[in-house]
Formats: structure tokens, C-alpha cells, sequence
């Protein structure tokens, strides 16, 4: 995640896996041209070539999903907006109801991953929801979250 915009009135927070997106959509196409090649010199193998290669094509739906979170000040609301390849969402909230964002950490067999996470503390949206639906290891985390709450926390124009 980064940030594409921090003033007083507006902080937009945004992500977009282009280097996920291209590794598995490179990794996929590599397998189908293999396959492709292997089975036009006469191996049946190349088929199953083939179908591994769309594993990584298939992978490309939930991890490639774009996260734009908008915290407008004058309005007074916070937007999340999702993209992904099967379409889009809007979610919104009320910038009163946001207590404080976290870091989110999950451990596996290859390291530490991590997410933005936002508290609401009460209402109708209490609980914790994070700002990407998958862990990561890119970036730093603690500092983005670091930068909404001292955007919360700050007193802007408003509206």
C-alpha cells in the first residue's frame, strides 16, 4: 500500500499488485507456451503442461484486487472502493466511527506477512476490517498504518 495523496483535507491510501499480477499471469502464459510447444511436437504431456499453466491465470482473480481507501475530511466519510477482474465494490463509513488503524501479521512456512487494518470501535461496523483482503510482505505496513491515525488524529478543515 501507499499513500497517493496526504493533505489536511483528503488522505487516499491505495493498492495495486502490479508485480503479483505480472508474475502470475507471466508464470501462466510460460506454462500454456510450453504446453502449447510440447504438445504440437506430438507429447500428450504438453496438455498437462497446459493445465498447470492456469493455476497462476486462475490465482490472478483474488490476488490481483485493487484497494483505494479515501478518507475525506469534509464529507466526513471514509470510502473503500475494490476492483477486481469479476468486477467492483464500494463500501463506506463515517470517519467518526474509525478508532485507530493496525497491523494485521500472519506467519507461515515462508516468513511473515502483514496488513493495514482499521478498528471501529462501535456502530454498526464494530470490529476490525482490514484495508487489502491478503497479506503481504511488500512495503511497510507499520508506517502506513502510522500515517492514518496521525491523519485521524490531526484536526483539518472540514466541511
Amino acid at each position: 500500500m501507499k499513500v497517493t495523496r496526504n493533505i489536511p483535507e483528503q488522505l487516499i491510501v491505495e493498492n495495486r499488485p502490479w508485480i503479483t499480477s505480472l508474475v502470475l499471469a507471466a508464470g501462466g502464459l510460460l506454462f500454456i507456451g510450453i504446453g502449447i510447444s510440447t504438445f504440437l511436437s506430438g507429447e500428450l504431456m504438453g496438455l498437462v503442461i497446459m493445465v498447470i499453466g492456469l493455476g497462476p491465470l486462475g490465482m490472478l482473480v483474488p490476488f490481483s484486487r485493487r484497494t483505494q481507501a479515501l478518507f475525506l475530511r469534509p464529507e466526513g466519510k471514509l470510502i473503500i472502493r475494490r476492483r477486481s477482474l469479476l468486477g467492483g465494490s464500494v463500501i463506506e463509513h463515517s470517519l467518526d466511527e474509525i478508532g485507530q488503524a493496525i497491523v494485521q501479521s500472519s506467519s507461515g512456512d515462508s516468513g511473515d506477512t502483514h496488513r493495514v487494518a482499521l478498528i471501529f470501535p462501535d456502530g454498526q461496523s464494530a470490529g476490525i476490517h482490514p484495508l487489502t483482503q491478503v497479506y503481504d510482505n511488500f512495503g511497510d505496513h507499520q508506517v502506513m498504518a502510522n500515517t492514518i491515525n496521525a491523519w485521524l488524529d490531526s484536526k483539518g478543515p472540514t466541511a
